[in-house]
């Protein structure tokens, strides 16, 4: 018992560190970015994978402990693991189980083990030792764990408390050692019923929470995603825990890094100039085992950010461009029979010869993410100016507003990483400002229309480069994945295998055997 008490007080630390970290996250009436949901469903792989565990740990070193206690004032037993003799893994179940408001539970039933333990009898006439067979059948073990924010401010899975229920726990000690200390083996016997979780737990914690810690919401709380780009995955309240799914909300949103003063110290800056919209998960159950629900905060914070680096305006001239059939149209005067901007718009040749036209576009408002049924719409509002570089000399001739049209084109998930490709699908030009002849709105919008077949397309398809990492909640190899845009959030949904079951290991991006998953010794 003194052994179960021990991880509850540490665990009351930990929960003293989740209170503080969640005070520090976000101010109250905060919506989460984006919600976890690990549904029932997927327990059912960790159970199998805890089932296989416990055979192996069994039918190799089996359960270690060393106990003593006084029985009398001048007698002390001492009870030592020696070796599994017998473990009847054909009846043994695992199961697991989640208790509302409470934690994970697991549980193994149907415990038939013998095993042979080393005792020593102290007494005041001296020392008794030998050996003797442990047996219990029918044995329950009950891990209850909790997941919550350590003092390293990572999300962790552990151990509440082990109980363990015992049938017919005996030692059965020979008929010479039964005539010898048969007027000790009544305490020895209820000694050992009244110490068994002591006999039982250490084991069954050193086994089987590592792999427990290891797979199930083993997270830090924020993740570098690309260039100077960064996710925050800090929860806003503890976890909950419902008969049907454990949930996690997250602050989710995108932030960048700054650097100031002398030292160039880093600072994470969160500031944003909006606030995470009301996100409505759900309730019912997807039929996967894990879902990710997205409002547009998370991807708008990103984009935020990317545009605060100027990742959305672009410069389209000589110096620009590598694209030496592209360099050939921006010219204001060229060859008979050729094509440049010079033909296309006469005036621009005539008013400004043997120039290169440059032109220019700057964001004047963040990216604005629209999430509705079946469409995600990204809108940025740039300008564009234009200009013509003549030598050393510089001139703008137009000036104009544009509106574009994003969509995210190829949506996938694969391995907690949301995938997909920004492309421009539309465009308006508007308030048309310009000092050549024939330029106007339509003849610009097919300009425009050009470069974004030719250059801009192939941009905006990397800009989101290795995608936005999502946290690892539940570490096994992914099977299937589902991305669909649904009314004001997007929803991932997919579903898992353990490596050694899984029908093909073709996909699974760590082939080698998890510490974790391997009895040592």
């Amino acid at each position: 018992m003194i052994w179960v008490l021990l991880v509850i007080l540490g665990l009351s630390n930990v929960t003293h560190q989740q209170s503080l970290a969640n005070s520090l996250f976000a101010e109250e009436g905060t919506s989460p970015g984006f919600v976890t949901r690990i549904n029932k469903k997927a327990l059912s792989i960790v159970s199998d994978q805890l089932k296989d565990r416990v055979i192996k740990f069994m039918n190799s070193d089996g359960l270690e402990f060393n106990i003593s206690a006084p029985l009398t004032n001048q007698v002390r037993f001492t009870l030592r693991s020696s070796r599994i003799i017998s473990f009847d893994e054909l009846f043994f179940d695992s199961s697991m189980s989640i208790v509302p408001q409470k934690g994970i539970s697991w549980t193994g039933t149907n415990i038939n083990v013998t095993l042979l333990a080393s005792f020593s009898l102290l007494t005041t006439q001296g020392e008794i030792t030998g050996n003797v067979p442990l047996s219990f059948d029918k044995t329950n073990v009950e891990l209850l764990l909790w997941t919550g924010v350590n003092g390293d401010g990572h999300l962790k899975t552990d151990l509440i408390t082990c109980k363990v229920a015992a049938n017919n726990l005996q030692l059965q000690f020979s008929q010479a050692d039964s005539a010898l200390l048969a007027n000790y083996i009544p305490h020895m016997q209820n000694f050992i019923r009244q110490t068994v979780e002591q006999v039982v737990c250490p084991s069954f914690h050193a086994e089987l929470v590592p792999v427990l810690s290891n797979r199930i919401m083993n997270t830090p709380l924020s993740a570098s995603l690309f260039e100077q780009y960064f996710i925050n995955y800090a929860l806003l309240g503890p976890v909950e825990f419902s008969n049907q799914a454990i949930t996690l909300k997250h602050r989710g949103n995108s932030f960048g890094i700054l650097r100031q003063g002398l030292g160039r110290t880093r600072l994470n800056d969160f500031r944003l100039p909006y606030r995470s919209p009301p996100l409505q998960v759900p309730t019912a159950d997807s039929g996967h085992m894990i879902d990710f629900y997205l409002s547009n905060y998370t991807l708008s914070s990103l984009l935020f950010w990317m545009d605060q680096y100027r990742k959305f305006d672009y410069e389209i001239s000589r110096q620009a461009t590598n694209n030496s059939a592209l360099v050939g149209y921006l010219k204001t005067d060229c060859g008979t029979g050729d094509i440049c901007a010079g033909t296309l718009f006469p005036a621009l040749g005539t008013r400004f010869p043997g120039g290169e036209v440059v032109i220019k576009s700057h964001t004047v408002s963040y990216p604005r993410v629209v999430l509705k049924k079946n469409n995600m719409t990204i809108y940025i509002d740039s300008r564009v100016d234009a200009f013509v570089q003549q030598q050393d000399r510089s001139r703008r001739f137009l000036t104009a507003s544009m509106n574009a049209e994003v969509k995210l084109d190829k949506p996938s998930f694969k391995d907690f990483v949301l995938h997909g490709e920004l492309r421009i699908d539309k465009f308006k030009i508007s308030d048309v400002a310009s000092l050549v002849d024939g330029i106007d709105e339509g003849s610009l919008e097919f300009l425009v229309n050009a470069l974004t077949e030719l250059i801009l397309n192939e941009d905006m398809a990397k800009k989101l480069k290795s995608g936005i990492q999502l946290p690892i909640m539940f570490d096994y190899t992914q099977q299937a994945a589902n991305v669909s845009f649904e009314e004001d959030m997007l929803h991932i949904s997919a579903d898992f295998c353990a490596t050694d079951k899984c029908s093909t290991t073709a996909d699974n991006k760590d082939q080698d055997v998890d510490y974790y998953d391997t009895v040592q010794g």
